[in-house]
């Protein structure tokens, strides 16, 4: 009996200090409810106070949907299947410009995220795992064939996709969608193609950066600063020019005040050289059943650079479009050049009429050699070819020579006398001359998108 007593006047005292559960006068709301909150669930802070805290108290109310941390002012993450509000707000602009990266390009490695976004390779590597801890984005480190492994593949994660569908307005995919498209993407056989073409532009962003020039930035509407200033994947530029041209990439350039755009093919040595050539017909649409022979050419936003294996197939390369005689610009050069500023040094070529007046020059230098470029980087032949009317056909029989060009008179007289204007290879100078002025509005491929605020 005296044990019963004392259990009874040791459970009054507890009431009294730790409050009654029927809300009598002296009582104390659980620490871990919250001043705002409209209530406990019911037990809960009867059973084992300390314990309940710990593992997260349910409130009710207008925060029914919110559950508190065992520490103070942390924050739970979001489980499964909840939509977390807050994971936008904490990435950095630089953050948001590598989940852009990445969506659009579909994988990058470590060094090439470097090179195009970070400062150093510790801030890349730092920041990167952060960001595939927080599933934003997904990484696989792949082995090699002959021992070792790749450096770290960058995927976007399932919480990225999510970020980017509710930028875009659309519903993100399921998580066995979002699955197989890595699967795909690890499992190409054009993977190898995929990083070498951004291996290109990563090289380009790392020189802007070391030349004092301005790295690769978000805001792509800042017109003053210098270097690779556009980079469009094949997927956004051929759906850009509605499938009539696939390059593998799109970018834009800016040194010394002139603007340069350019279209990349990227040759791995795989296809045979006339294949490699017969890419440019589709640059013109001279391949194609066009009223208008040059019905693309007149609204390309930049010259052609082809970035093959070897000097000895860029050779075999120049002289194949030699015979095409095709009125867009292109430039070739190979990687075998080995220059220490990569694509940007002086290893490039513009394909001309005479061989023998070739040269090497930088990128930044090809506006130059083309005969200059507007201010949105498009080549002044192609723009000169925007101000004609689309040609018709002649009363010929045959296909050569079929169509009025549109060039000059000053083009004309200086292929005849054997030289090319800004060594650009002309076309037939022979045909007749249309000089009825129609000017073909053309916007510009960086315009059709924007990066998120």
């Amino acid at each position: 009996m005296a044990d019963r007593r004392h259990k009874e006047a040791h459970a009054r005292a507890a009431g009294a200090a730790g409050g009654a559960a029927d809300g009598t006068t002296g009582a104390v709301r659980p620490r871990a409810a919250g001043a705002s909150a409209g209530g406990v669930v019911p037990n809960s802070a009867g059973r084992g106070g300390d314990k309940a805290r710990g593992a997260g108290v349910r409130l009710i109310g207008r925060n029914q949907s919110q559950f508190t941390s065992a520490a103070r002012g942390r924050r739970r993450r979001a489980a499964g299947g909840e939509p977390d509000g807050a994971l936008w707000a904490k990435l950095t602009p630089r953050d948001r410009l590598v989940l852009e990266l990445v969506a659009e390009h579909h994988v990058l490695t470590t060094e090439q995220l470097r090179a195009l976004v970070f400062p150093s390779m510790s801030r890349a590597q730092h920041r990167l795992l952060h960001l595939a801890d927080l599933g934003v984005l997904w990484r696989t480190q792949p082995y090699r064939a002959d021992g070792g492994s790749k450096p770290f593949h960058y995927l976007l994660g399932y919480r990225g996709a999510e970020l980017r569908a509710a930028q875009d307005g659309t519903s993100p995919p399921r998580p066995s969608t979002h699955a197989d498209r890595l699967r795909r993407i690890l499992e190409s056989p054009r993977l190898g193609h995929l990083l070498g073409v951004t291996q290109f532009f990563a090289e380009l962003a790392d020189y802007s950066r070391r030349a004092g020039l301005g790295g690769f930035a978000a805001d792509e509407r800042d017109f003053g600063r210098e270097g690779l200033h556009t980079w469009r994947s094949e997927e956004s530029i051929t759906e850009f020019y509605c499938n009539k041209i696939t390059p593998d990439g799109y970018g834009c350039w800016h040194e010394n005040g002139r603007w340069l755009g350019f279209f990349l093919e990227h040759d791995t040595g795989t296809d045979p050289l006339r294949r490699v050539a017969d890419k440019i017909d589709r640059y013109t649409g001279s391949g194609k059943p066009y009223t208008d022979r040059f019905d693309v050419a007149r609204r390309l936003a930049g010259m052609v650079l082809i970035w093959t294996t070897s000097a000895r197939r860029e050779q075999g390369l120049r002289k194949a479009l030699q015979a095409k005689h095709s009125p867009v610009p292109v430039a070739t050069a190979s990687r075998e050049h080995g220059h220490l500023d990569g694509p940007a040094g002086e290893v490039w070529s513009v394909v001309t009429a005479v061989p023998e007046q070739a040269r090497r020059v930088r990128l930044g230098e090809l506006p130059t050699v083309i005969g200059g470029t507007t201010d949105d980087g498009t080549p002044r032949v192609l723009a000169e070819l925007a101000t004609r009317p689309p040609s018709p056909l002649d009363d010929d029989d045959d296909d050569e020579g079929a169509y009025l060009d549109g060039v000059t008179d000053e083009m004309r007289e200086a292929n005849r006398r054997g030289l090319d204007v800004g060594d650009i290879v002309l076309t037939d100078p022979d045909l007749d001359e249309d000089t009825t002025s129609h000017r073909t509005p053309t916007r510009q491929p960086w315009q059709r998108w924007r990066r998120p605020a």
